[in-house]
């Protein structure tokens, strides 16, 4: 059978049973829209990950009573230290004004602090920013050190609420793929009763099982198609609408570009149609028996 041939009756049959059509395309749009979601979240974590890997530093708090010796040990085992990549020290008073500055908008935090309450410390660029835990591991308890941070560590938070974002996307799009299978399952069943004279015929004069099968698959496969085409749709207006106007004027980081949404969209185009061939295909085994 030609694919023109098998493409005509895949759609006719979609036509024939609009209702349960329509209703697998929009189950399936649900489903890739949110697995979609999913993976333009974890691209995002990607993006700031990358994007904070050179800028954050490690950050080396001294005690109050610190030696000028102890302090001078300090700074020439961490300029000696491979994988140390620049040291710069921060007296009180320029921790003071870099506090002010970065709390410039919040005076009344800046009048509860003075440049006593901050320590002096040593900030550390990395030649390997994810071997920040070495660092960290070896220089606390050192003579003088009060503390060691990793500034990535202030955006834990962040990277928590995009992983749960990633989490429930996921979730919820796995829990809705159930749905689409079901009426994929329900759209095969009543397709396959409409035409049970015809795929009658077929067996009598010897069709073999794949020619039976490849009209049902295909109707699953362009519903699942169409489905992928409105999920990809609905994320490049995302992109649009959402990300590059509603989030555009956050300066904190980058977002994801358009790469990213063009490969998960041919990713869900791709995923909506060999899914539901491959859910058609299972259907049909237990329905036909073919």
């Amino acid at each position: 059978m030609r694919a023109g041939a098998l493409l005509a009756i895949g759609v006719t049959s979609l036509r024939r049973n609009l209702a349960t059509s329509v209703a697998v395309i929009v189950a399936v749009t649900i489903c890739l829209t949110l697995l979609g979601a999913g993976l333009l979240l974890r691209a995002q974590v990607h993006t700031v990950d990358g994007f904070l890997l050179d800028r954050i530093q490690v950050v080396i708090d001294l005690d109050d009573g610190i030696s000028g010796a102890e302090r001078d040990t300090l700074a020439a085992d961490l300029r000696a230290d491979p994988l140390v990549q620049n040291v710069r020290y921060e007296d009180k008073a320029q921790a003071f004004a870099r506090f002010r500055h970065d709390f410039r908008n919040s005076p009344d935090i800046v009048s509860g602090v003075s440049a006593a309450d901050l320590p002096a410390s040593f900030r550390l660029t990395l030649a390997d920013p994810r071997r920040a835990g070495e660092i960290i591991t070896y220089y606390t308890g050192r003579d003088g050190v009060d503390r060691v941070r990793d500034q990535r560590a202030l955006l834990a938070p962040l990277y928590r609420i995009l992983d749960a974002c990633t989490i429930g996307a996921f979730a919820l799009a796995a829990v809705q793929a159930l749905a689409a299978f079901a009426l994929i399952y329900t759209m095969i069943r009543v397709s396959a009763h409409g035409r049970r004279r015809e795929t009658a015929i077929m067996r009598l004069v010897g069709a073999t099982n794949g020619t039976i099968r490849a009209p049902f698959v295909l109707e699953s496969a362009v519903a699942g198609m169409a489905g992928g085409l409105f999920a990809a749709a609905a994320l490049i207006a995302g992109k649009i609408y959402l990300v590059d106007h509603r989030f555009a004027r956050q300066t904190a980081f980058p977002l994801f570009g358009w790469e990213a949404v063009w490969a998960v969209a041919v990713g869900v185009l791709l995923i909506g149609t060999g899914a539901s061939a491959a859910m058609a295909f299972v259907a049909l085994r237990r329905h036909l028996h073919v």
